[in-house]
């Protein structure tokens, strides 16, 4: 690969862009070595990859090092492999990242995601063509639909601001244009771009910790209040192996953390108070329904801790630093 294709050109007489890639990892050695060797395998190459490792061992620092170093060196990245054992999860860690990044395009990547050789070619042809964007993201290509119940629970349940605009754009992907950059709110975290003069003065919020769930609306949403424009673009495809999390039930986590989404940005409108507690509903009907399906009283218990965090300000979640300081905008 030349020097001229490991930098994306602009348009004639514009600057190339540069590129850094953020990627936190914890104890997922062989997820990591994947999801790098499919950064490294892109048409456009990565100026900097900056690792953030909260691993036990240096297992992972030392096969990552060894992938860049077997490339040739005028197409090696700038490898920055930063070793924090004390970092407390995916949130911390990207804000560590995003720290050290200085390319023009910043992109968050999970360590459990397998990005197409043209996926920094093509969010980079869209950041030159469309200027107006802050935050891109590809397309999540083996997220399945939901049965025709779940939609129409999401329907009727999930409204206004709860309304979670960027799935069925995963669920759908063929069925849009392409190429094409279809308007969100929100991202889903296990990839997502952004100018990162977009992210001046702006990190995730600190009270996300361990394996949070959220913390990617929270910061498209805080994005977003700014007057910021985000994209889901269809030509660009990752696929996310999800990998595994510790077994729980997802009542809690559902009901928290959309509790402290709304109380952090939205006002206390009688519209938005009813979509809330509406969506509240629906979780505490799903809860009695797998109750009743799988002969158990857990469904339940954990739809009562997710109420029980949002009244008693976050404590005792496994994912939330308590107390919410900042009100919502008005």
């Amino acid at each position: 690969m030349s020097e001229a294709a490991t930098r994306a050109p602009g348009p004639p007489g514009t600057e190339a862009l540069t590129v850094s890639v953020v990627m936190p990892t914890k104890n997922r050695a062989q997820f990591l070595v994947a999801a790098v060797r499919a950064l490294l395998a892109q048409t456009v190459m990565p100026d900097e990859l900056v690792i953030v490792d909260q691993s036990d061992d240096d297992t992972g620092a030392r096969h990552v090092a060894a992938l860049v170093a077997a490339l040739p060196e005028s197409e090696r990245p700038k490898l920055i492999h930063v070793l924090d054992r004390t970092i407390n999860g995916a949130a911390a860690a990207r804000n560590a990242g995003l720290d050290h990044a200085t390319g023009d395009i910043v992109v968050c990547c999970d360590d459990d995601v397998l990005a197409e050789p043209t996926v920094l070619e093509r969010l980079l042809a869209h950041y030159r063509l469309a200027p107006e964007y802050a935050a891109l993201a590809p397309v999540i290509t083996n997220y399945p639909a939901p049965n025709v119940a779940r939609r129409l629970y999401r329907e009727i349940f999930c409204l206004g601001p709860f309304r979670d605009e960027r799935q069925p754009v995963y669920w759908f992907w063929r069925e849009y244009p392409t190429p094409a950059r279809i308007p969100v709110r929100m991202f889903t975290g296990a990839m997502m771009s952004f100018r990162r003069s977009a992210l001046e003065g702006l990190r995730h919020d600190a009270r996300y910790k361990g394996a949070s769930v959220g913390e990617d609306i929270d910061l498209c949403w805080t994005l977003w209040r700014r007057g910021a424009r985000l994209a889901i673009v269809t030509d660009a495809h990752i696929v996310h192996n999800r990998a595994p999390r510790p077994a729980s039930r997802p009542e809690a986590a559902q009901i928290a953390s959309w509790g402290f989404l709304y109380q952090k940005h939205l006002p206390r409108t009688l519209a938005t108070r009813a979509a809330f507690a509406w969506y509240v509903v629906g979780v505490l009907i799903g809860a009695v329904v797998s109750a009743a399906a799988e002969c158990s009283l857990q469904p339940l218990r954990s739809a009562a801790a997710g109420v029980r965090a949002v009244w008693t300000d976050y404590a005792g979640t496994t994912f939330l630093q308590p107390s919410v300081s900042e009100g919502p905008v008005s």
